[in-house]
């Protein structure tokens, strides 16, 4: 056991009270107390241990003498109940206390983190402490962070650890790890991973993150495509002020714009930097391969997105510009659902040259329902006469089935009441 303190016989409450600068101290340590009493008689022994070593560590410093050992520490983290209470006595702590408890639990940190309880603990001791004393819990944890932070409970205090850095040390520990291809492919397509890269590219400054740029750069459009890798993505391109770095991206978009534009997660990077880059040069070569394959991008469901977001945009000149575009290749005669509802925001007249039959099949399986919705279909001119022509078909079918349930109730209640 490792004494951190121990106040002189001459020293009176007051002096205690000063030196931990803990208001009501006596009432804390009584509630952390009567807390444990709470737990059930029924939990199992590794759980009752660490409620005694706890309830000790409260009665010694409600005696102003305060003791910790590692494997009291360590105990602590099998309950919920019990780490808070460790968690309350770190954040009512002093510097020295803190400086002790950081040399205590060095070689644990990894085990700390990845415990489900412990990384609350962490967190709050990585806020905490300073700067000399994170350094050297990064020493330890450095070459594991890119695949710890992929983990549910180790990303909080890895991303917390990434926070409050603040030096070129810091950062060099931080980056050791994820400065590999496969390690930063995969924390960029895992949920927590995810978190934890954008935490990087937002907080440590661009001039130490130069291999991190160049590995991340190379496969910045695949992980455009995926689920959780279009965030960190966008993060990356928001944050970056390096115009070499920006051109090189940007090139590469250019080179894979329709693969990006007709992905499902690619075309909001597509739109990200249509809002971005709106007045920059980039901005209206990206407008420019809109246009250029504006007739395709009309037709596909994802593309169709970005289209609509472009047409906000235009002025009337340029809108103008569109409609001229599609009606020479008479794109008014088509039947795509995605072209329609591109051409209605341009305000273009549809001509739909389709049986009547499958146009209302269409409406139907769309709307959930086969009445009352005509005024909700403009852009449908022979739709209106297939309705008047067989409109009788489904009142007839309607009053059928009326007809029908009427019966059977009829029925049922008089076999009932015999």
């Amino acid at each position: 056991m490792k004494k951190i303190y121990e106040l002189n016989s001459n020293q009176n409450n007051d002096d205690f009270d000063k030196i931990e600068n803990i208001p009501n101290k006596n009432n804390i340590i009584g509630n952390q107390i009567s807390d444990f009493n709470n737990i059930d008689n029924n939990d199992n022994k590794n759980l009752n241990s660490s409620k005694n070593n706890i309830i000790s560590i409260c009665q010694q410093t409600q005696k102003k003498e305060f003791e910790l050992d590692k494997n009291v520490i360590m105990d602590s983290f099998k309950s919920q109940q019990t780490t808070i209470v460790v968690q309350k006595l770190l954040m009512e702590s002093k510097n020295e206390t803190i400086v002790l408890i950081v040399k205590i639990l060095k070689g644990e940190y990894r085990k700390i983190i990845n415990d489900k309880n412990g990384n609350y603990f962490a967190t709050d001791l990585f806020k905490i402490c300073n700067q000399k004393e994170r350094i050297t819990i990064l020493e330890e944890l450095s070459p594991i962070l890119s695949e710890d932070c992929n983990n549910n409970y180790a990303t909080h205090p890895i991303q917390t650890l990434i926070e409050f850095s603040s030096c070129e040390l810091e950062y060099k520990l931080i980056l050791f790890s994820f400065n590999d291809y496969n390690k930063l492919l995969s924390a960029a397509l895992n949920p927590n991973g995810s978190y934890t890269i954008q935490k990087i590219i937002a907080r440590i400054p661009e001039k130490f993150r130069t291999e991190f740029n160049f590995i991340y750069i190379s496969f910045i459009i695949f992980v455009s495509k995926q689920k959780y890798g279009i965030v960190s993505a966008k993060k990356f391109i928001s944050c970056t002020k390096n115009e070499g770095i920006i051109t090189k991206v940007f090139n590469y978009i250019k080179d894979n714009f329709m693969g990006l534009a007709m992905d499902q997660y690619g075309n909001y990077l597509i739109q990200f930097l249509l809002e971005k880059w709106n007045d920059s040069p980039e901005g209206k070569e990206i407008k420019d391969l809109i246009i250029q394959n504006f007739k395709l991008m009309i037709q596909n469901k994802y593309s169709s997105y970005i289209c609509e977001s472009f047409i906000k945009i235009l002025s009337k000149e340029e809108k103008k510009y569109l409609i001229n575009i599609l009606k020479l290749n008479e794109m008014e005669k088509t039947d795509n659902t995605y072209s329609i509802k591109i051409m209605k925001l341009l305000g273009i007249d549809i001509d739909i040259n389709r049986n009547n039959f499958q146009i209302y099949s269409d409406f139907i399986n769309n709307n959930n329902s086969s009445l009352n919705y005509m005024n909700q279909i403009p852009c449908y001119p022979n739709f209106q006469n297939y309705w008047n022509n067989n409109i009788h078909i489904e009142n007839k079918y309607y009053n059928n089935n009326k007809n029908n349930n009427h019966k059977k109730k009829y029925k049922n209640n008089n076999n009932s009441n015999i």
